[in-house]
């Protein structure tokens, strides 16, 4: 009989417990005057796209939480979450993160989504989970520590700086920069120049309407249909593969690289 009771009284905690619970929130601001949205956010996904012919910046997030109390859903948006829009002269500022408060076994995220008019340069600052900005007009700046980065269809330039996390960059009208620790790099249809830093992971570009500059520490490299020139340095420990580029390609280290290598005009 002893053991019966010390199993009731070891369930009841997880049985007061909830599963997933989502609370969700808006936000909005007119967008007149403003050439700037600075996003600040903790864990959670980020979505942003085009909103083109829209007066205003609308945020709907979406808080997600788990191994909450059921006692505890009404009050935890207002105890634990920053969740704020405002505008600070010609830039508007979105916050988004869990305050200090919070604590495990509770687990919580706030996922994003963000509408930007036209001609407003994004400029995100990210901890982690994915972000996906799409149909966009400006240019877009991403800090992120982790978590996959997804950006297609872009109307200005892009700059990335990441720590870890699959990198796709597709349909760009404007220069690229990636900056990367680890991961997967895909790029492709860009009309501009295209520069990329990396630490380790496999990188693909292909049909780039400009230059394109690589540093890499290891990982394959496969080039294709580039019409600018192509400049690789420090070509790392993986293989090169580099077809049909109209101008001329330069491998920096060549006499110290051993690495196989493949280039075909």
């Amino acid at each position: 009989m002893k053991l019966i009771a010390i199993g009731v009284i070891l369930l009841l905690p997880v049985l007061a417990l909830s599963s997933t619970v989502v609370q969700t929130k808006q936000l909005a601001l007119p967008a007149a005057g403003i050439n700037r949205l600075s996003v600040q956010c903790g864990a959670g996904s980020l979505y942003i796209i085009n909103a083109e012919g829209q007066d205003t910046i609308r945020v709907f997030a979406e808080i997600e939480i788990d191994n909450l109390n059921k006692s505890d859903h009404q009050g935890f948006a207002d105890k634990h979450v920053v969740l704020s829009l405002n505008r600070q002269g010609h830039r508007a500022l979105l916050k988004s993160d869990l305050k200090p408060s919070w604590r495990p076994p509770v687990d919580a995220r706030i996922n994003l989504t963000i509408e930007v008019p036209g001609g407003i340069d994004v400029f995100i600052d990210d901890g982690s989970g994915p972000i996906h900005v799409q149909h966009f007009s400006g240019h877009l700046d991403i800090k992120d520590d982790s978590g996959q980065i997804t950006i297609e269809k872009i109307v200005g330039n892009v700059r990335v700086a990441d720590g870890s996390g699959k990198i796709i960059v597709e349909d760009i009208r404007g220069n690229v920069e990636i900056r990367d620790g680890s991961g997967n790099i895909d790029v492709s249809k860009i009309r501009g120049d295209v520069r990329v830093t990396d630490g380790s992971g496999p990188i693909a570009i292909r049909y780039v309407e400009g230059n394109l500059t690589i540093t890499d520490g290891s990982g394959a490299i496969d080039i294709n249909d580039i019409t600018g020139n192509v400049i690789i340095r420090e070509p790392g420990t993986g293989e090169l593969n580099v077809k049909r580029v109209k101008g001329t390609v330069t491998t920096q280290n060549e006499i110290e690289d051993t690495s196989p290598k493949n280039l075909e005009e």
